[in-house]
């Protein structure tokens, strides 16, 4: 006689336990954001400086650099630096190099001011970070001619994408920062700002050289035509 269902043995629990655990961590990890280093930047109101305000997770350096003539990194000069571990002490950093500062590993909060040249927003990272940049009221970006974002970063307008934002733990003081430009998981970030009048002026003097490239081209049309009436 078959023994009864509850009697026998389940041979099939341990093996589909695994495979649920499995599908459940899976999930956890891909709900946790890929890089737990984060960087904001504040454009300042006049666009001319940035404050910038790090969370560094088990990180022992950070790169302080800016572009340089031909493209070589060159030293950020910063002001108001403060690195603040997680008990709320102030930690010591030592200076590596004319582009990096070290300190002992760990969970850091990293604060510091710096100038901007010619409204170019730049950083490199020694691993990947989420970067958020605040752009505030008056400036505009994201123009391929004018202020190009590189490396695949998002623009978002405050007003219009609050709630995109909040989903992505986003936090924008609306009446101070009309545009937030995020990247995800880069090692570095670059994006150009510009004054929203020059928006016009671009408009203007695009409009201008087409009068001027149809005004050439109709005169060359018609000379074209006299000649070839008189051969």
């Amino acid at each position: 006689m078959q023994p009864a269902n509850r009697d026998r043995p389940d041979h099939r629990g341990p093996p589909l336990r695994a495979v649920i655990a499995a599908v459940l961590l899976l999930g956890i990890l891909l709900a946790v954001p890929a890089s737990a280093n984060t960087a904001s930047y504040y454009i300042a109101e006049n666009g001319m400086a940035f404050s910038a305000e790090v969370t560094l997770v088990n990180q022992s350096g950070y790169l302080l650099i800016s572009p340089g003539f031909i493209g070589e990194g060159a030293e950020l000069q910063v002001s108001n630096l403060t690195l603040t571990a997680e008990d709320g002490t102030i930690v010591n950093a030592t200076k590596a190099s004319s582009t990096q500062i070290t300190f002992p590993e760990g969970n850091y909060t990293l604060v510091y001011d710096a100038l901007l040249d010619g409204r170019l927003m730049y950083a490199q990272y020694l691993s990947p970070f989420n970067t958020t940049v605040f752009l505030p009221a008056g400036f505009h970006t994201n123009n391929l001619i004018l202020g190009p974002v590189s490396n695949d970063g998002k623009t978002y307008l405050a007003a219009e994408d609050m709630d995109q934002l909040h989903e992505m733990g986003i936090t924008v003081d609306a009446a101070k920062y009309e545009t937030v430009v995020v990247w995800t998981d880069k090692r570095a970030i670059q994006m150009r700002f510009y004054p929203a009048s020059y928006e016009q002026y671009f408009i203007l003097c695009m409009g201008l050289w087409l009068i001027i490239f149809c005004a050439v081209g109709y005169r060359y049309w018609r000379l074209k035509k006299n000649e070839n009436r008189y051969t």
